[in-house]
């Protein structure tokens, strides 16, 4: 029985998944097939494996047309996507569908999307579908699914029918009676032809030839009936499959020329039943007040009779005769009996709503309370107070039902019990509420933005929370987890690693009801479950992968071999026991063992643990050492001027190194450029020269910044950025001379020729010239360094300044002093030795 909430909620998403632009214009064919595609989709992926010779059984066609017709304009519209399944061997052995109008919905993450279906969703509509028109299956091992009620159809408007009876089922009513469209029809054609030409998108004409074909099957039920004036009387399409279902198989009630009427068990309004002129039969026109409660869509169903039209005026009742039946263009009209007419209706008489056989309209349609579908209380047996005897029309309702065979099936959908274990209790509950006041209906909580998919799996849990602070909290925590699997799965695969905890979790459960939702999902289906040091383990499987955790294999793989190995030296040592001496031995010693194991683990532990402290409180101490020292330094004198606090040398002092040490390589620079450094004479003069030269200069300078006004500090700065210039000058300088020099040119011109040697590698001369004048550049530059070392060895052996060479090793006494030296794990292992015993 599907309840008014699911079937809207599936009508919306069939008639949302029709509506897309990709299946705009599409044949019938291609937009069951999405349906299909839609109903076996799992619940968080929009991809599913099947056969090409499975969906033309659902379809009624044969593998060939799903080949040729179906998926390729499937694939063309943008409708799915596919991939085909391979053994090793390279035969083809299914698809991946892969329904992309389903994906985008679920990645917009809007939870209202009508395609946004949850699990229960898809799985109702998927047996509803098999109900309708499924193959059927009969495997070995399973259970069997009989085929639907369409199975055996195939062929030519297989799939319109098929499509045609999944729309009328989805908005049929408990007794199976369909709402038919409004407004005027073709001449020669009902209410009923233009209702399913509007859900299939079709003419009026092809809704009537589908019309025709699902009433010859004995799927639908048409009422034509005509007046004896030749107008159209009232017409019902019903659906004896859902009729059967809900138990309320009884034949709707038709007035048949004679006047003699076919009895209906329900109790009419004085205007139906005494006599009133305006005793027509309400038609689907009218407002809902039968099934599942009543609904009024619009007022002007019960317009006052001074506006409303008459019967006799062109519009929604036609006013020629109809003909039989329509005849369908290509096929044979079947042959049928003559439908019987309507009364007769006066032309003044007012349009009469449809109400339910408990409730009724006054005949002069006054509403004296100002409510449309208020009751008279004069009116058949109804008593006056609402409700007074429901304990007993609800039994009676769930016994006719059950007497008709309407408590099974899949049409029933997936509350039938609940109406069937709630009846008997229906009296005290209703009397309670009465005594406890107003009846609140609180909505269930949506869930928190951004952890659709992960709550997905326990939204039942879920809604039970009413508090918003307890939501708040349970919402924090979830996102905490989910951050600590997206630090270690990614951010790609922790949603859905985490969504499969929980619905393992509640799984868990067997049935059992959560009674504390709030401690349920913090304490049991939030917390990972690690079965080994591993941490992507959880409950003994990777949460990468899903497959068996490695590391719990090791483990189990150990405690079975150490059983075995007792049970082998038992066995030895104990040969010719009997079984049950061996087995208490056996156990006695496994126990035994596994005492002793985890003697020895809790000794390794602590030891452990004592040497963590003991490295803990050494470097604690090289902390407390280190800063020791950094306080030291920091409060040196300055070496040069003694300023306390100075940390060995203040800035003053810094900056005046600086420039001293910039000026000597301004002043060796311009030595090596000039100078003979074969010379050491000649070298001393160059240098006590351009050393007072430099300072000259860099005092006349200093004078334009002194005239300003400039501190002390200001001029040492200002001083260090003119050494720095000069030097960088004078280094541009030297390696311009360099670079023209007769060495670096002559390495310089060797390259060039060296490469254009090769010049034949080059797909033209100038490329090769290119790469030619490149070696070149490089050479240069390479020569220009060793030629600048150079003149700074002789530069140096020029002022005496002799580069220490290294001392020849001897490795005997070398070797003796290595070995002597302590090793950094036993410096580390004394130290913490030391302080343990401190």
């Amino acid at each position: 029985m599907l309840n008014r909430a699911m079937r809207a909620r599936l009508y919306a998403a069939v008639r949302c998944l029709l509506a897309d632009e990709s299946l705009e214009g599409a044949s019938d064919s291609v937009r069951l097939a999405a349906v299909v595609l839609l109903a076996k989709a799992p619940a968080r992926s929009a991809v599913l494996r099947l056969r090409a010779g499975e969906m033309g059984r659902w379809l009624g066609f044969s593998e060939s047309y799903v080949d040729h017709k179906v998926l390729p304009a499937m694939r063309e519209a943008g409708v799915v996507e596919t991939e085909a399944l391979t053994e090793e061997s390279g035969r083809v052995t299914g698809l991946e569908w892969k329904l992309l109008p389903l994906l985008a919905a679920r990645e917009s993450g809007d939870p209202m999307h009508p395609l946004a279906l949850a699990r229960k969703d898809l799985a109702t509509l998927l047996r509803f579908c098999e109900a309708l028109f499924a193959p059927g299956w009969a495997p070995k091992d399973g259970p069997v699914t009989p085929p639907g009620l369409l199975a055996v159809r195939r062929g030519r408007g297989a799939a319109t029918d098929r499509l045609a009876l999944l729309l009328l089922a989805l908005q049929t009513r408990p007794d199976g009676r369909v709402r038919l469209v409004g407004g005027s029809v073709k001449e020669g054609r009902g209410r009923a032809d233009a209702t399913v030409a509007k859900a299939l998108g079709c003419s009026v004409s092809g809704g009537g030839k589908v019309v025709d074909r699902l009433e010859r099957l004995q799927l639908v039920e048409v009422v034509r009936g005509t007046t004896e004036s030749g107008q159209y009387g009232k017409g019902r399409l019903v659906v004896p499959a859902i009729a059967s279902a809900f138990g309320r198989g009884a034949a709707p009630q038709v007035v048949v020329e004679d006047g003699v009427e076919e009895s209906e068990p329900a109790a009419a309004c004085p205007s139906c039943a005494h006599g009133s002129p305006h005793g027509e039969e309400a038609g689907d026109e009218g407002p809902v007040l039968s099934g599942e409660g009543w609904q009024q869509e619009s007022f002007d169903d019960v317009e006052p009779a001074d506006i409303q039209r008459p019967a006799a005026a062109l519009g929604d009742l036609e006013t020629e005769p109809a003909p039989e039946g329509p005849v369908a263009s290509g096929e044979e009209a079947p042959e049928t009996e003559p439908e019987p007419a309507v009364a007769e209706r006066p032309a003044g008489a007012p349009l009469h709503a449809l109400h339910a056989p408990v409730v009724s309209l006054s005949g002069s349609l006054s509403l004296d309370g100002g409510f449309s579908g208020e009751a008279d209380l004069g009116c058949g047996d109804l008593p006056e107070r609402a409700g007074a005897r429901e304990d007993e029309r609800e039994r009676t309702e769930v016994a006719a039902a059950a007497v008709g065979g309407g408590l099974g099936g899949p049409l029933r959908g997936e509350q039938q019990q609940e109406a069937a274990g709630s009846s008997g209790k229906s009296g005290s509950a209703k009397a309670s509420k009465k005594q406890a006041g107003t009846v609140v209906f609180v909505r269930p909580p949506s869930l928190p933005r951004g952890l659709e998919s992960v709550l997905a799996p326990i939204r039942p849990v879920w809604e039970r929370i009413v508090r918003p602070a307890a939501q708040r909290h349970v919402a924090a925590a979830v996102r905490v987890q989910l951050g600590v699997l997206r630090g270690i799965l990614g951010p790609q695969d922790a949603e859905e690693a985490l969504a499969e905890r929980l619905e393992r979790r509640l799984d868990q459960q067997m049935g059992r009801p959560v009674t504390d939702p709030v401690g349920w999902i913090l304490g049991r289906g939030l917390v990972q479950r690690a079965w080994c040091w591993s941490q992507l383990c959880d409950e003994g499987r990777r949460m990468d992968s899903g497959a068996d955790c490695p590391s719990c294999q090791v483990l189990i793989g150990d405690r079975r071999g150490l059983r075995a190995r007792i049970a082998a030296e038992t066995a030895r040592e104990l040969a010719g026991a009997a079984p049950q001496v061996l087995q208490a031995e056996t156990e006695k010693r496994l126990n035994a063992a596994v005492t002793y194991e985890a003697a020895v683990q809790a000794q390794r532990h602590e030891q452990a643990l004592a040497e963590q402290q003991a490295r803990a409180r050494v470097i604690e101490q090289r902390r407390a050492e280190y800063a020791a020292a950094e306080r030291e330094r920091l409060a040196a004198p300055c070496a040069d001027c003694g300023i306390p606090d100075a940390a060995g040398r203040c800035l003053l002092c810094t900056e005046r190194r600086a420039v001293e040490r910039a000026l000597a390589e301004a002043v060796d620079f311009a030595v090596m450029a000039r100078a003979d450094l074969t010379d050491p004479v000649a070298v001393a003069d160059a240098t006590e020269r351009c050393a007072a030269d430099t300072r000259t200069l860099l005092e006349r300078h200093l004078d334009v910044q002194r005239a300003d006004g400039i501190e002390e500090a200001g001029l040492l700065l200002a001083a260090r950025e003119i050494a720095e210039k000069l030097r960088d000058q004078r280094r541009e300088s030297l390696n311009g001379r360099l670079m023209h020099s007769t060495e670096a040119e002559w390495e310089a011109d060797k390259a060039y020729e060296a490469k254009m040697r090769s010049a034949h590698r080059y797909p033209t001369r100038a490329m090769a010239q290119s790469a030619a004048e490149q070696a070149a550049d490089e050479a240069l530059a390479r020569t220009v360094e060793v030629l600048f070392a150079d003149r700074v060895r002789q530069l140096r052996i020029a002022r005496g300044e002799q580069p220490a060479r290294p001392a020849v090793t001897d490795w005997e006494s070398r070797c003796a002093d290595l070995a002597g030296q302590e090793l950094p794990e036993d410096r580390v292992e004394r130290q913490v030795l030391e302080v343990s015993a401190a």
